[in-house]
């Protein structure tokens, strides 16, 4: 199915409705909003907890993994102070098993509040997994496009 200006999809042996996609992607889609707020409100602890609470995994260019949310938590604390606000555009999410997993790959800008033009941009995947009924990052890679 389409979603703003992504697909959306299942793959597995289930039965989901159209209607349950789109209310899943909505969900995914208020997670990265909420990323996006954090962000902009420099709280990196805030940033940590959208990750899953055992295995989180986040990775970035030139840096080795940052394992588990106090880890993930240090890498938000530097990175916030360099780019103020972040935007996250879906390109494509899957769902997969019992609709409690989801990958999904996407682009971002990054802005200095100052500059009209993004400072940042790159590309990225998600593995999202639901926990106790919420959608947190499993695992979190990107690269730095431009």
């Amino acid at each position: 199915i389409k979603y703003k200006n992504s697909v959306v999809s299942y793959y597995g042996s289930n039965h989901f409705s159209k209607q349950d996609l789109l209310e899943n992607a909505k969900l995914i889609d208020i997670a990265d909003r909420r990323f996006e707020t954090k962000w902009s409100n420099k709280d990196p602890k805030g940033i940590s907890e959208e990750y899953t609470t055992e295995g989180a995994v986040f990775m970035k260019p030139g840096v080795k993994p940052r394992l588990g949310r106090a880890d993930i938590e240090k890498e938000f604390t530097e990175s916030v102070k360099g780019v103020d606000r972040v935007e996250f555009f879906q390109d494509e999410l899957e769902f997969f098993g019992d609709m409690n997993v989801a990958f999904q790959r996407c682009h971002m800008l990054g802005y200095v509040n100052s500059k009209k033009e993004h400072i940042f941009e790159g590309s990225y995947i998600i593995l999202w997994k639901k926990e106790n009924g919420n959608w947190l990052i499993e695992y979190d890679m990107f690269n730095s496009d431009k």
